[in-house]
């Protein structure tokens, strides 16, 4: 049986290079991490660092060692958690924009479902105004969207920059009006590449609709007209236009998470959750 905290010292040894800078994340004096790792080496029968005194290096054996180690301590670790988490019941109605939902939310909500079974999930996907609204009303108790441009309610989660996309091989036609392709009324995202045109001398026509990200990336891909995409919904395929193409520069977008005005403990523990991602795509863990 190998010990946990044995395995603790000695991935930390591996990954700060030396004993003290090991000791120093653990909390632990210096002769302590190096008592646990000579303790390693005799239950293992293996020598696992190459020691000098200018440095400490993994052996082959170590080497083989370091990955089942981490997988290990992972797994005490989730063990932990499911042990320590609260005991949450109940459902919860989320709500979330496609450029979320395409993201890092599955894994997320994959590690809340596995840290709290008892709670049901309801995910419904749609456009940050009208999933607000139905917060509002009582339909929803979490919300992930867009931000409101001009407004600082919610609890930002990320920003991101929004882009002017066009397939690789759509060409701007000089003295045509520029196609456009939108979501329907009522997008953060429409309402900004507009707002954006309108300060500007470009004529412009609204030539596709679509109440998705991926109708309006799909008209985009087809060539058929540009459309303003966060830039982490940029795709092979498409291609971002920028001041050298004529257009004007479009503002940040703003990741925000909404609960209702009083969360029960699952929404609040799932808004917390999911308030520690970053995006930009790939998350930190709930």
């Amino acid at each position: 049986m190998l010990d946990f905290e044995l395995l603790r010292a000695f991935v930390a040894v591996a990954d700060y290079g030396g004993f003290h800078r090991a000791a120093e994340r653990l909390n632990l004096t210096q002769s302590t991490v190096s008592q646990q790792i000579k303790r390693l080496e005799l239950e293992t029968q293996r020598p696992l660092f190459r020691r000098t005194t200018r440095s400490v290096a993994l052996t082959d054996e170590g080497e083989m060692l370091l990955g089942d180690a981490r997988r290990l301590l992972q797994l005490e670790e989730a063990a932990r958690q499911r042990l320590v988490a609260p005991r949450l019941s109940g459902m919860v109605r989320l709500g979330v924009v496609e450029e979320v939902a395409g993201g890092s939310l599955p894994s997320a909500l994959g590690r809340f479902a596995a840290l709290h079974p008892g709670v049901k999930l309801e995910v419904q996907i749609g456009v940050s105004a009208e999933l607000i609204e139905q917060l509002n009303a009582g339909r929803l108790d979490v919300v992930f969207a867009k931000r409101p441009l001009g407004t600082s309610k919610g609890r930002l989660v990320w920003r991101e920059a929004l882009v002017w996309a066009a397939a690789e091989t759509f060409e701007l036609t000089p003295g045509a009006a520029l196609k456009l392709a939108l979501y329907r009324e009522r997008s953060v995202s429409r309402e900004a590449a507009l707002a954006a045109l309108q300060g500007g001398d470009l004529t412009w026509e609204i030539v596709y609709t679509s109440p998705s990200l991926t109708g309006v990336r799909a008209a985009a891909l087809a060539g058929l007209a540009i459309t303003p995409l966060p830039a982490s919904a940029v795709i092979a395929g498409l291609r971002v236009l920028g001041a050298e193409a004529g257009l004007p520069r479009l503002p940040d977008l703003e990741f925000a998470i909404y609960e209702k005005a009083r969360p029960d403990t699952a929404s609040a523990a799932l808004a917390a959750g999911l308030s520690a991602l970053a995006q930009g795509p790939s998350r930190p863990t709930i």
